[in-house]
């Protein structure tokens, strides 16, 4: 029961953030950040993109936790499709992205951050997100079987995993130092980590 009680705190706690300005001013810019990062992805075929997005929604869902991890992911891939449009815009990728934010929000909010912690989210988005949700949502858009395209995006998605994890635990540590640093200057009490 605890530990149950433990869990939703994370997301009403994250709830609680969206009432704070530097908060939303802070979720906002990574919001930005994630759009552009979106922009800058490397289409290697049109079911396969290798991007760096994730790190803005990672840091979020570090910083704010799942609640506004989600929304943030929401209204970033709706942005980013505005701004960088490409084929045709399906909503459930939106899903996808909410779930990742979720996924970080979980894992990194409220916590240290520990390389194990990085690991354990990185891998589960890779998993469920990159390689379940996003190959069933490719499969559908272009026509393709999931199990035709989904060894190429294994392949993709094992190789860029241990770079993925090594980038996102070096930009969350750099972002908890810039974070706190920014907010006890302005009398805001530090984040954990």
């Amino acid at each position: 029961m605890q530990k149950r009680t433990a869990f939703l705190s994370l997301f009403r706690d994250s709830a609680a953030e969206l009432k704070k300005l530097p908060s939303l001013v802070t979720a906002a810019l990574l919001l930005a950040l994630k759009v552009v990062l979106a922009g800058c992805s490397i289409d290697v075929l049109p079911f396969l993109r290798i991007s760096f997005s994730y790190l803005a929604s990672a840091v979020t869902g570090m910083l704010f936790g799942p609640t506004v991890a989600m929304l943030s992911a929401a209204a970033g891939d709706i942005l980013g499709y505005c701004v960088h449009p490409s084929g045709v815009y399906f909503p459930p990728y939106m899903l996808t992205a909410m779930f990742s934010g979720c996924l970080y929000g979980i894992f990194l909010y409220h916590s240290p951050i520990r390389l194990s912690r990085v690991i354990a989210s990185k891998s589960l988005v890779t998993v469920f997100s990159n390689l379940l949700m996003n190959t069933l949502w490719n499969s559908m858009v272009y026509g393709k079987s999931f199990f035709a395209i989904l060894p190429i995006r294994i392949v993709k998605n094992l190789v860029l995993l241990p770079v993925e994890i090594a980038l996102l635990f070096v930009v969350c540590k750099a972002a908890q130092k810039v974070y706190n640093t920014a907010f006890l200057r302005c009398g805001i009490s530090p984040r954990k980590g």
